[in-house]
């Protein structure tokens, strides 16, 4: 099979992978808005982006750097890469959830002063911890192209989560707590349930001298994770306070009411970016792989097909949603959240937007150029906040989605003018620690 048609098929499989998983974070949402109180969506939604925070904070300590340089490795080495992290990945995931449940008991601001309990703080936490080890056993998966291994362990977990949905429906027992419960319990069973896919992509059986040959090697890469890692950290927390700030500015300006309708509106193009990134998961080792070899014209056309497919697949979806929008306003969504039409076309070009850009920041995370990243997400911070201080009081909700659509136009074109251009002249990027 040819490296296009493998990718493509492994491709397809990711984003069947990721389309269950955003079905599944749909519906959540969605019984969540009938369920529960505005209020309460509106603290959800607040929760919910804290903790892609902390996933992305590990992601781009760990998982990220690793993958830059394990999909340029071959055999045991590898292996031991990816079990040696492994026990990083637990103890920090460990350490920043904790550091989560902190924040949310004793940061009325990271809450918008909404009441909680200090159950709700903990199985939060609890949370975040399951589903930090789950994301590694998929990380594992992605970095050995084993993506069938992956797509049985997400089938395991929305089953789980599916099943505890319905009972929890049934029994009346539907709140934020009960959810991030279910969450937590699934993928620790998930994680259980896959653990000798796990061993069989990280375990090695070798002579003393290869183990010491082997552990000189991961000190070798080491320094370069770390470096990168201390990067895309920096840079992971500028580019969610550019995404998501408007989260906590809104509630700010117009309350947690306005939080609840901006992500009700969101929720509808959750797809977009959760299949965008099951397509980065794939593409990116590939292209570590590719600039390695400094195979540009084989990233070249990795790049027009990846944009080509996934902007062909936003219109798609986004004219499907537009039309189908009033059928589900009056039997999907509460009446609580009518009305939404103007945001969620707001969001669809935003996305659009995103996903072409999401492809070029893909390539310079496969090129270890973290540091640039970070420098680009300051400057979009900057841009979101002063825009976001003119629009919201203003516009309201919409000027909260014009500012991020203006800050994503600006770092398209400096990703694919300027950075990325470097990026093929100096093959690849190695930024120092």
């Amino acid at each position: 099979m040819s490296f296009y048609k493998k990718f493509l098929s492994s491709s397809i499989v990711s984003v069947i992978d990721q389309g269950m998983l955003s079905a599944l974070n749909f519906v959540i949402g969605i019984l969540l808005m009938n369920l529960v109180s505005k209020d309460d969506y509106g603290l959800y939604g607040q929760l919910y982006a804290g903790g892609l925070l902390v996933g992305l904070i590990v992601d781009s300590w760990i998982a990220g750097p690793l993958t830059t340089v394990a999909s340029s490795v071959q055999g045991d080495t590898r292996k031991s890469l990816l079990r040696h992290y492994w026990y990083k990945q637990i103890a920090w995931t460990l350490a920043i959830g904790s550091l989560a449940f902190v924040i949310v008991e004793f940061v009325p601001a990271a809450t918008h002063y909404s009441d909680k309990s200090w159950l709700l703080g903990a199985v939060f936490a609890t949370y975040l911890f399951g589903n930090g080890i789950r994301e590694y056993g998929r990380t594992v998966g992605f970095i050995q192209s084993d993506i069938i291994s992956v797509l049985r362990q997400d089938v395991l977990y929305v089953g789980l989560v599916s099943i505890g949905l319905v009972t929890l429906y049934f029994n009346q027992l539907f709140d934020l707590v009960t959810v991030f419960v279910l969450l937590a319990l699934s993928s620790f069973l998930c994680t259980l349930a896959s653990r000798q896919h796990f061993l069989a992509h990280t375990s090695i059986d070798v002579e003393a001298h290869a183990e010491e040959e082997i552990r000189q090697a991961i000190n070798a890469h080491q320094e370069t994770i770390a470096g990168h890692g201390r990067w895309a950290v920096s840079g992971t927390i500028v580019g969610w306070l550019s995404n998501y700030s408007y989260v906590y500015l809104s509630g700010a300006w117009l309350g947690v009411v306005a939080i609840a309708d901006l992500n009700a509106s969101r929720l509808m193009l959750m797809p977009i970016p959760l299949a965008v990134a099951a397509w980065s998961r794939v593409a990116r080792p590939e292209a570590s792989r590719l600039m390695a070899k400094k195979n540009w014209h084989g990233l070249k056309r990795l790049t027009l097909y990846s944009i080509a497919g996934i902007e062909l697949g936003v219109l798609a979806y986004v004219s499907l949603l537009l039309f189908s929008l009033p059928w589900l306003e009056n039997n999907v969504i509460s009446a609580k959240y009518s009305g939404l039409d103007p945001l969620v076309m707001m969001w669809g070009a935003y996305f659009a937007i995103n996903a072409a850009r999401w492809v070029g920041t893909s390539w310079l995370s496969s090129g270890g150029a973290y540091k640039q990243m970070f420098f680009l997400g300051s400057v979009t911070l900057s841009m979101v906040l002063l825009i976001t201080a003119f629009s919201i009081p203003r516009m309201g909700a919409p000027g909260a989605i014009l500012a991020l659509i203006v800050v994503e136009v600006f770092e398209l074109i400096v990703v694919w003018r300027f950075i990325l251009p470097r990026l093929q002249k100096q093959a690849p990027l190695q930024d120092a620690p």
